[in-house]
């Protein structure tokens, strides 16, 4: 998917303290300047993360708050094998949009190094999800 113009993006992170740590240095580095450039403010820790051990597990959102970033075109495949490899050891899950509110929303869990579209993510075998995936599929 491509996304245009104006990028929004809220993606959760979760994992290690020490793990964290690393994707945020990896964050800031600039290996993401290709797409748009990374500013501190993006990163929201939770609240033990200051206090935390480094093995134990924490998370921060990494978001622009609604603050659309100007780009012309966002390639989401081609950002999220990048993303999504470097914090191959976290389980990540976000969303990124577009002002059109065009929105790719996605997972990658703790160990891959790759993502899959939210919406292609197999459901429990449970009647409540069946029918709530039923009635958002009307709605679409």
């Amino acid at each position: 998917m491509i996304l245009y113009d104006e990028l929004y993006f809220e993606i959760t992170l979760t994992g290690t303290k020490s793990e964290l740590r690393k994707f945020i240095s990896f964050l800031k580095s600039g290996e993401l300047d290709d797409f748009f450039e990374i500013d501190s403010d993006y990163i929201n820790y939770d609240d033990g993360y200051l206090s935390a051990e480094d093995d134990a597990e924490v998370s921060a959102v990494f978001t622009n708050d609604d603050m659309g970033i100007e780009i012309d075109e966002l390639d989401t495949d081609e950002f999220l094998e990048l993303f999504c490899k470097a914090g191959k050891n976290l389980d990540i899950d976000g969303r990124l949009y577009d002002s059109d509110d065009e929105e790719y929303s996605f997972v990658s869990s703790l160990g891959d190094s790759y993502f899959l579209n939210s919406k292609n993510v197999t459901r429990f075998n449970d009647e409540l999800d069946e029918k709530a995936y039923e009635e958002e599929s009307e709605e679409d």
